[in-house]
């Protein structure tokens, strides 16, 4: 499965479209070929950072259908219309390491960054294995999956999707972020003031409620 996820952050002057944008994209993505599954959710009034407005996350059978949705006359006549000069932060990536749950968590949560450019490799993949550890030592943690991207768009380039499912927005504001793994690990290598320093200081973090597992 590939996944497509997108964060849409609309111009002041469509900030009252917001109900009617997030309706015609969960419409036109019924019309796109190739989707498993189709989340479009306002984005939560907690812990986000440069977020935006909507999430929209499709799962795709496979990177090849997600070029061929985008490439569709659907994209083009449904889908370009309704974010029309808004601005959108995307990604693809293939779900290769990933943790599911049948349990119904309430809360999806996704961190979007990017390593700098000249990072040494065995600083990425020690970053990657180090965050790997946080589900071990935060139970609140109900599913996860951390994947590198096939592609992004927006701003900056994005090397890294972190999602996780929680019962509630206290797991991630609370345990996950207290946790010595958290703060006293992985968050060297944010840090400016840390030797492990790799992570470019623009990233997203999008959080959502959700109705039914995210991470499949």
């Amino acid at each position: 499965m590939f996944v497509s996820l997108r964060t849409i952050t609309l111009p002041a002057d469509r900030l009252g479209t917001r109900e009617t944008v997030l309706v015609n994209l969960r419409a036109a993505a019924n019309r796109l070929p190739g989707v498993v599954s189709n989340l479009v959710a306002p984005v939560y009034h907690q812990a986000t950072i440069n977020a935006g407005h909507l999430v929209w996350r499709m799962v795709h059978e496979s990177e090849a259908a997600a070029n061929q949705a985008m490439l569709s006359p659907a994209w083009r006549d449904h889908i370009v219309p309704t974010i029309a000069g808004a601005e959108v932060t995307g990604v693809g990536y293939r779900m290769t390491q990933k943790s599911p749950s049948a349990e119904g968590a309430k809360i999806w949560r996704g961190l979007l960054f990017s390593c700098f450019p000249p990072a040494d490799p065995a600083l990425v993949s020690e970053l990657e294995q180090r965050t790997l550890l946080l589900p071990k030592y935060v139970p609140e943690i109900r599913a996860w999956g951390l994947n590198r991207a096939a592609w992004s768009e927006g701003r900056k380039p994005i090397h890294f999707v972190w999602e996780q499912e929680y019962d509630d927005i206290a797991g991630l504001t609370g345990p996950y972020m207290e946790t010595p793994v958290h703060w006293g690990i992985v968050d060297a290598y944010f840090d400016a003031d840390c030797p492990e320093y790799i992570v470019d200081p623009h990233l997203v973090q999008v959080v959502a409620a959700i109705a039914e597992p995210v991470i499949r």
